[in-house]
């Protein structure tokens, strides 16, 4: 080989740098070790004991974080937060709840379409209650206004017989006075009998009949001469005859004013009365008026009361009425007081009431029938 070709072969050689021989040498040592019959492994890395099992997830992580969806943007404590909500998240191409449709949990249970019957369904239920509460409001309003509203007065011929408000006039017929010392400790409103005065005799009286079923009625008075009863039940009498007639019985408190200032009380006076249903009547005359003559306070008390009872549109009993007071002498027979300023009971007055034996009687009798006019 020429001798400058040598040269020039070992100066490239000791001008490469070193690196490049370190790299054949690189070269070498991995060709080396491809072709090497053993190939090089890594050793195991044993653990000690089994592996441990993965934390429970704690209750109190964030809503994003247990429904997996999504983390809210950051923000600086220098600006105030931006509005944040998982129906303002967006999927890569724009489309909305992109983390809601993809949530595990709803993929799971049958996705949209599930959700969309859930939301049906509670939609028809919200819509039926509405709709139940207002028909059963207006029904409950209507209701309330049928029995808020008095039915229009009609004639007692379109109840049961004898159901019905009517208007008894009558005429004081009798007085006794036995059961009492003082004579005028008992009294009869109007206090004139028939036969003093058939026109100052007259007394008004109200009863109310009313139907518990079809053949059993009950009365009540809300006033027959300043003496109301609860109401009583009527009984047939000799149904089928001329004296056919309604039956009643009661036991009421009897209150008369013998003097001014004083107040007798007739405790446990029976108060009964006979509504006739064929049996005519003949009082008051055709010709008379129903207006009875002027008597103390009683007179202008009845007087009203019979103004109320044609407001109130009481029909008359078309029949002879029979109506009785009467009450049994006795040791308490009567009570007598002097009354207060207030209307209240004072001292009780025992001088010259003597008590009368129990077999005397006290009575007021009524009725519409049997007089000569």
């Amino acid at each position: 080989m020429p001798s400058n070709l040598v040269a020039s072969r070992d100066f490239a050689q000791s001008n490469l740098p070193r690196h490049s021989t370190n790299g054949s040498k690189r070269e070498r040592s991995r060709a080396s070790s491809t072709h090497s019959p053993k190939t090089a492994r890594l050793s195991i890395i044993e653990e000690d004991g089994d592996i441990p099992p993965l934390p429970t997830k704690a209750h109190h992580r964030p809503f994003h974080r247990r429904w997996n969806l999504g983390e809210p943007p950051r923000f600086s404590f220098e600006t105030p937060p931006p509005r944040y909500s998982v129906w303002d998240t967006t999927g890569p191409k724009g489309e909305k709840l992109s983390d809601v449709r993809n949530n595990k949990h709803i993929a799971r249970r049958g996705g949209w379409r599930r959700i969309c019957v859930i939301a049906l369904l509670v939609i028809a239920v919200i819509v039926g209650l509405a709709v139940g509460l207002a028909i059963g409001l207006r029904k409950q309003n209507s209701s309330s206004n049928s029995q808020d509203t008095p039915l229009p007065s009609t004639s007692n011929t379109t109840k049961p017989f004898p159901a019905g408000s009517y208007t008894l006039t009558t005429y004081l017929s009798t007085i006794q006075t036995d059961c009492t010392s003082q004579t005028q400790d008992w009294s009869c409103f109007p206090y004139h009998t028939y036969s003093e005065s058939p026109s100052q005799a007259l007394a008004n009286f109200t009863l109310i009949i009313a139907a518990e079923s079809d053949n059993t009625f009950t009365v009540s008075n809300n006033n027959p001469l300043s003496v109301p009863f609860d109401p009583t039940p009527l009984i047939l009498l000799d149904a089928g005859t001329e004296d056919e007639r309604y039956h009643f019985s009661t036991v009421v408190d009897k209150i008369t004013p013998p003097s001014l200032g004083v107040q007798c009380y007739f405790n446990g006076t029976v108060l009964e009365g006979s509504l006739y249903t064929k049996k005519a009547q003949n009082y008051p005359p055709s010709s008379s008026t129903t207006t009875s003559a002027a008597a103390p306070a009683a007179a202008s008390s009845a007087a009203s009361a019979s103004q109320s009872d044609s407001r109130n549109d009481f029909q008359p009993w078309p029949y002879a009425v029979d109506i009785r007071q009467s009450v049994r002498g006795g040791q308490t027979v009567p009570q007598c007081f002097k009354m207060r300023s207030d209307s209240e009971k004072g001292d009780r007055i025992v001088d010259g009431i003597t008590p009368q034996p129990a077999n005397s009687m006290c009575s007021c009798e009524y009725k519409n029938f049997g007089s000569s006019g």
